[in-house]
């Protein structure tokens, strides 16, 4: 009689049976103490705390700021109160708490822009990445010239990261590898946001230039803006508007006399943006008369102008200044990097991307024929954390 097949890790033998029990390698049910799979975030309140129970291998898998308190015991805003419980310095625990359910689930509910903003926020505080992108795709394709200011005024706060210019780097990055997927850091998804809220500003100068929040900006916002060149005006008049409004609020908010010195002064070099003479005689004229961005030297510059009469011993900075003053608008912007649905090229005119094409062409005949379709990278790989 053949041999019968044993089970696997057994001790018999052919003769002799081994009745010895197995030890068991695993510790009994009761003796595993659920406690520890979970550690506890105590948010201190004024008259109450506020307890957020997480699942503990979520927040070390998470690879965020949060993953490190089990290593060095806490953080500026996360103090170790024994082995599983850690106080937190947090104003708002509902966004706290959605943030740890990010971290468990991958998921979460925006509720608006404002919402969006305020997690974004966390997320770069506890340096979470991925629910940075999230935020960024989510604020990209909600935009709208009702929200882009308050977007684009909290992304000022990323611009010690990383400069607004790099934003015009990522085309350039998606194109280096054209079969390959371009790889972005949440800095340079903050750029591609900034880029993408400068674009809409742009596409809905007339509009947002008449909103209160303007008068706002800080000196530095405002000129990001108002240096745009495409800027979607039907009158030059739209501009200076706005920059008188702005230089009004800017002498209250520095308790100066309103003079139009001081007014020229807080506008520094943004009063040469205006492209005067694109604007006709009459309309100059009636603008200097409320208020002068100009000084007088330069008024009677601009007036010469007008009148076509030849200019002799200008200076360099006199002959630039004029051009400046004499240059059309481009009749659309760039189209914007895509980051969401909303942002995607197909959805902009067709006049708006054959400019935008033969402009690329003009600039860059080698890359002109398949340059759109490689920008596409970058929207592919803002959706690979979906």
């Amino acid at each position: 009689m053949g041999k019968m097949v044993q089970p696997f890790g057994s001790t018999y033998d052919d003769n002799a049976t081994n009745n010895t029990a197995t030890t068991a390698t695993a510790p009994p049910m009761e003796a595993v103490d659920l406690q520890t799979s979970y550690v506890e975030f105590i948010l201190l309140g004024d008259r109450e705390n506020y307890v957020v129970r997480a699942e503990r291998r979520a927040i070390v898998e998470s690879q965020c700021e949060l993953s490190r308190i089990f290593q060095s015991g806490g953080t500026t805003a996360v103090r170790r109160v024994d082995e599983n419980r850690f106080s937190v310095s947090e104003s708002n625990k509902e966004n706290f708490e959605l943030f740890i359910r990010f971290l468990e689930t991958k998921f979460i509910k925006f509720q608006d822009a404002q919402h969006t903003l305020e997690m974004l926020e966390i997320a770069s505080r506890y340096r979470c990445p991925e629910l940075e992108v999230k935020c960024v795709k989510e604020l990209d394709m909600f935009l709208s010239d009702k929200s882009v200011l308050k977007v684009f005024r909290a992304l000022w706060l990323y611009n010690s990261i990383i400069p607004p210019v790099k934003a015009k780097d990522l085309r350039g990055k998606s194109r280096q590898k054209a079969k390959e997927l371009p790889t972005f850091t949440p800095e340079e998804y903050f750029a591609a946001l900034l880029n993408n809220c400068l674009q809409l500003i742009e596409m809905h100068a007339a509009e947002i230039f008449q909103q209160p929040e303007m008068t706002k900006l800080s000196f530095k916002e405002l000129e990001m803006i108002v240096k745009r060149d495409a800027l979607q005006m039907p009158y030059e008049t739209v501009l200076y508007d706005l920059l008188s409004s702005w230089s009004k609020e800017e002498c209250l908010r520095k308790n100066i006399d309103l003079t139009s010195e001081n007014r020229r002064r807080v506008l520094g070099a943004l009063c040469y943006t205006p492209r005067y003479l694109t604007m006709s005689s009459s309309e100059f004229q009636s603008l200097k008369d409320r208020v002068e961005l100009l000084d007088t030297s330069e008024v009677a510059l601009v007036t010469e102008a007008f009148k076509n009469k030849k200019q002799s011993n200008l200076t360099p900075e006199q002959t630039e200044l004029l051009n400046s003053f004499k240059k059309q608008r481009p009749p659309f912007p760039l189209l914007p990097i895509q980051l969401s649905e909303r942002s995607n090229a197909k959805n902009y005119p067709k006049k708006m991307r054959r400019y935008v094409a033969d402009l690329e062409k003009e600039n860059d005949p080698q890359r002109s024929c398949c340059h759109r379709s490689i920008l596409n990278c970058v929207g592919v790989f803002a959706f690979i954390f979906d």
